[in-house]
């Protein structure tokens, strides 16, 4: 082992015991809100309704359309159309599904997958290397956006409608070393700088 390695390595043991020692309290101890599939098809029409089909056979939940917020003359889109579809999921579904999808990449995600709120994404070239789905001819080949969200207990004063909403402080977020170290922990997953391509 380098010296460079064993140094990512004494790092990596400090802030675990650091955050297992946070843990310890309940408002700190971070969960899995919710992942959120998503297909950009680019347009409405069979081909979205195909890319719908997808998605609810992965989560056995109902797609929904995402609309086009603006117009953008070099890729034909225009405001308030159709482009494409999404389907969230959370709780204990969500981290179900979700163990599922990081088989697709050998349970491996890349450093760089991470923010410092505790959002976290990778993709999926082919929708078929989804343990369990099968190949459809009718339906063809998809490739998805997975992204998920990591929390804290007490996040929904941030978004809630009533009463007023209140800011959270820094410290409440997910730090990106937190996340992964979560994601080590919950899920078993391997942060790699590169994900490098098997062949089968």
């Amino acid at each position: 082992m380098s010296a460079q390695s064993k140094a990512r390595t004494k790092k990596l043991q400090q802030e675990a015991a650091l955050f297992e020692e946070k843990w310890k309290s309940p408002m700190k101890m971070p969960f899995l809100e919710k992942i959120v599939l998503n297909i950009g098809v680019g347009s409405g029409g069979e081909e979205l309704e195909r890319a719908a089909s997808v998605l609810e056979t992965i989560s056995g939940k109902k797609a929904v359309k995402t609309i086009s917020k603006k117009n953008v003359k070099e890729f034909n889109l225009r405001k308030g159309r159709p482009i494409g579809t999404m389907v969230t999921i959370r709780k204990k579904e969500a981290e179900k599904l979700l163990k599922r999808l990081l088989i697709v990449n050998n349970n491996r995600m890349l450093r760089k997958s991470f923010d410092n709120y505790g959002n976290f994404g990778f993709g999926i070239v082919e929708h078929i290397t989804i343990p369990g789905i099968d190949y459809d001819a009718e339906i063809g080949i998809w490739g998805l956006d997975v992204t998920g969200r990591i929390v804290r207990p007490g996040m929904r004063i941030k978004y809630r409608k009533k009463p007023k909403r209140t800011k959270i402080p820094q410290h409440h977020y997910i730090s990106r070393s937190e996340a992964q170290h979560f994601m080590r922990k919950t899920f078993g997953v391997k942060i790699v700088d590169k994900l490098e391509i098997e062949f089968m």
